[in-house]
C-alpha cells in the first residue's frame, strides 16, 4: 500500500470509535478520581496522571470559547474528562478489548475518555494526544448543537472533518495523501461518504478526505456558511446557492489545484 495511503488509513481508524461506540455501560473508572477541575472541566484520572492535567486543562480552555461561540451554544455543565493511563485500560473502558493501539479517544454525550499523554502507546506521541483531546470536545460541542435531533443524522464527512479541522488535524502531509489519492482513482461521493459504515468509511480514506472537504468549504465560502451547514445539513443547496454536485466539482478541482 502507498504509504501516503497508509497514513490515511491510520488516521481514520484513530477516530473509529466515535462513529461506533454505544453508549458506556459497566465502564470501568474505578481506578479513576477526580483530581481536578477547570472553568469548564473536571478532570479524572490516577495520581500517575495528575502532572500532565494542567497542560489538558489549559489546551481545553483555550479551544473552549472559540469552539462553543463559533456554534453558538451554552454548556450547563462541566464536561468530564477521563484519562486512563494506558492502551490497555482505555480500550476496557470503551469495550473494545482487541481494539488496535491507535484508538485512543472517544466521546459520549457529557464525557470525553482518552489515553494519557504521558503513555500514548506505539501509535500516538504527546502532542497528537493533545489534538485529540481538542479533537473529541468538538464532537461533544456538535453534539450540543444537534442534541434534540440526535447527532447521527449529521453527515459523517461533516462530522469528523470539522472536528479534525477545528483540532489542527490537517497538515501538508494529509493534503498530498488525498492529492495522490485523487490521481489513483475517483473519490468516493459526499453522498457515499454520508451513508458509509464506520468501517467503509476508515476505508475509503473516508477522515483524509473529509477534513478536505471541510478545508475546502472555509476556504472557498466562509465558515460563518459550514457553522449554518452544521445546524441544517439538509439545507446544503440553498446554503451554498449551487446544487450539491456542482459544489462536490469544486471541491475535486480544488484538490486537483492545490499547491504544496
Amino acid at each position: 500500500m502507498n504509504i501516503r495511503l497508509a497514513a490515511l488509513n491510520l488516521l481514520s481508524i484513530v477516530f473509529f470509535v466515535c462513529l461506533t461506540m454505544p453508549k458506556l455501560a459497566g465502564q470501568t473508572t474505578d481506578t479513576l478520581s477526580l483530581t481536578k477541575e477547570s472553568q469548564h472541566f473536571c478532570f479524572y484520572s490516577t495520581k500517575t496522571d495528575i502532572k500532565v492535567l494542567d497542560s489538558l486543562a489549559i489546551t481545553l480552555e483555550n479551544n473552549y470559547s472559540r469552539i462553543t461561540n463559533r456554534l453558538g451554544i451554552q454548556i450547563g455543565k462541566k464536561i468530564n474528562v477521563k484519562l486512563f493511563p494506558d492502551i490497555k485500560s482505555f480500550h476496557g473502558a470503551i469495550h473494545y478489548p482487541d481494539a488496535p493501539d491507535w484508538v485512543v479517544g472517544s466521546s459520549i454525550d457529557d464525557d470525553l475518555l482518552m489515553v494519557s499523554p504521558l503513555n500514548p502507546g506505539s501509535m500516538h506521541t504527546y502532542g497528537s494526544l493533545m489534538q485529540v483531546i481538542v479533537h473529541e470536545f468538538v464532537h461533544i460541542a456538535v453534539y450540543y448543537t444537534w442534541k434534540d435531533r440526535g447527532i447521527n443524522a449529521l453527515p459523517n464527512w461533516l462530522n469528523e472533518g470539522y472536528a479534525q479541522y477545528e483540532a489542527g488535524q490537517i497538515s501538508d502531509y494529509i493534503r498530498k495523501a488525498v492529492k495522490s489519492s485523487l490521481t489513483d482513482k475517483t473519490p468516493p461521493t459526499w453522498s457515499q461518504l454520508e451513508t458509509a459504515s464506520a468501517m467503509e468509511f476508515g476505508q475509503m480514506n473516508g477522515y483524509g478526505l473529509s477534513v478536505m472537504i471541510v478545508e475546502f468549504l472555509v476556504d472557498k465560502y466562509g465558515i460563518d456558511k459550514l457553522v449554518l451547514l452544521i445546524k441544517e445539513p439538509e439545507n446544503i443547496e440553498t446554503i451554498y446557492g449551487i446544487s450539491k454536485d456542482i459544489l462536490e466539482k469544486q471541491w475535486v478541482q480544488y484538490i486537483e489545484a492545490y499547491q504544496l
